[in-house]
């Protein structure tokens, strides 16, 4: 495993195809997400606000499952107790990697716990669909094009809940068809909870801890004319931007770019959670002939707000 200061250059001939407005972006009202407890498969989360692309200015109930997100696993209240995804005040990504000397409290990130099911329930699993304006083009629009996603990642495995071996807080990208073509998250180990991903031939378990106290922000380009991903890993307790995969063959072939899915593991009370803020996107489509050279460098700040 490669690790340096910074990202090496990924270059292809593409063009740009649009700018992304970003549903997902950094959760907060702007970007169409309420506060806590607000699950976000109950109203019509990132589809409105004045960064979300749309129209719609307010927040409005719709039948769970019918916008962009959907509980496939959890996200229901049980016997006083919860497991959901929601906006969540006090988690910012830059309020909390500031030690709060930046930004504001109120300022949210989305946030996925199972504080009811148990180690006896099923882990949280929530799917977000991708459309034009996060991507800038439809979704089965991106089958040629490439891919970049920025955002950045909190969380840990209870010790006292899971054992070594164990892999959870997954983040999935999927086609249309459900066909994943990268898988990140983390696996506990003696040593901590360390980062995982997909490497081309396997899920590699790496020598970086993933964070728990801050956020660390990833990488991803997916070349879906070639099938192949390249992904880095910024520690932001370190500076240090660790380089996993550099155009390394999908787990399975794309056929777009259509799906997030993220998956926590089981947890008591509230002690287990994963959260995560501040997604880009952008999307390039090659041209029919010739074209520019894109080069992808590594920020390592770089808040998605406007």
């Amino acid at each position: 495993m490669k690790t340096t200061t910074r990202i090496a250059a990924v270059s292809t001939l593409c063009v740009l195809a649009g700018a992304a407005h970003a549903h997902l972006g950094g959760f907060e009202k702007a970007d169409g997400y309420e506060p806590f407890l607000n699950l976000v498969q109950n109203y019509n989360a990132g589809q409105y606000g004045v960064n979300s692309g749309y129209m719609a200015m307010a927040p409005v109930a719709i039948t769970p499952g019918t916008g962009l997100w959907h509980a496939l696993n959890g996200g229901f209240s049980s016997g006083g107790a919860i497991s959901y995804a929601t906006g969540h005040q006090w988690y910012d990504r830059t309020f909390v990697n500031s030690g709060g000397t930046s930004g504001h409290m109120d300022d949210q990130a989305l946030v996925l716990t199972t504080g009811h099911e148990g180690l006896t329930g099923p882990a949280l699993r929530y799917r977000y669909d991708l459309d034009a304006q996060d991507l800038g083009v439809a979704p089965a629009m991106t089958s040629g094009a490439v891919v970049r996603m920025d955002f950045w990642a909190r969380g840990f495995l209870d010790s006292g809940l899971v054992g070594p071996g164990y892999f959870g807080n997954q983040v999935l990208l999927e086609d249309s068809t459900g066909n994943v073509g990268f898988r990140l998250g983390l696996t506990k180990t003696s040593g901590g909870d360390m980062v995982t991903f997909w490497n081309g031939t396997s899920m590699q378990v790496s020598s970086v801890q993933g964070a728990s106290s801050t956020y660390d922000q990833w990488r991803i380009i997916l070349d879906l004319a070639n099938d192949t991903v390249s992904a880095s890993y910024f520690q932001f307790s370190t500076g240090i931007t660790h380089v996993f995969a550099t155009g390394v063959p999908m787990q399975s072939s794309m056929n777009d770019f259509s799906h997030l899915t993220f998956s926590t593991t089981p947890g008591l009370n509230n002690s287990k959670f994963s959260s995560v803020d501040d997604f880009e996107f952008h999307t390039r489509i090659p041209a029919p002939a010739g074209g520019v050279a894109l080069a992808f460098g590594m920020v390592a700040a770089g808040r998605r707000r406007r």
